[in-house]
């Protein structure tokens, strides 16, 4: 049976793990900037799991962790269509091969969506994979085209 619960600071390692593995899965990481992109992303996780700019659940089955999700927090400006400019950021949303298909990424993302919710932040985006986009329109999220990014 899987259990789920709510990640600490203590949990840093194993996200950065889980997201390692994920950049790895997507072909975003080459093996050998796995050790260096881990050590990052501890010190990310620690920090912000610690600040609350960022909150995540992990589903177990035993002592093993299986599935992690994740939202960072932030805020811009406010506008005529986003008046309280809170934005959500759905990230680290990742189930190891053997568990998917079994409904575990849907509880991840029931669990952090309400997350989000009771932070009173009425928007949350993310970037879909085509593995996941047909869980995330279940969900009721839409495609918005015109996402760009300029590296400074």
């Amino acid at each position: 049976m899987i259990a789920y619960r709510t990640a600490a600071p203590a949990d840093a390692h194993a996200l950065a793990r889980m997201r390692v593995a994920f950049l790895t899965d997507a072909g975003n990481l080459p093996p050998e900037h796995q050790t260096e992109m881990e050590a990052i992303l501890l010190e990310f996780f620690t920090a912000s799991l610690a600040d609350g700019s960022f909150a995540a659940w992990l589903a177990f089955d035993g002592e093993k962790i299986v599935a992690t999700s994740g939202l960072s927090f932030s805020m811009i400006p406010p506008s005529f269509s986003d008046k309280t400019g809170k934005t959500a950021y759905i990230m680290n949303m990742y189930t190891l091969p053997e568990y998917r298909r079994q409904g575990i990424a849907a509880q991840l993302l029931k669990r952090i969506v309400e997350e989000a919710k009771a932070r009173g932040f009425p928007k949350i985006t993310l970037y879909a994979t085509e593995m996941g986009r047909p869980l995330y329109e279940k969900f009721g999220f839409e495609d918005a085209h015109g996402y760009m990014v300029m590296r400074v």
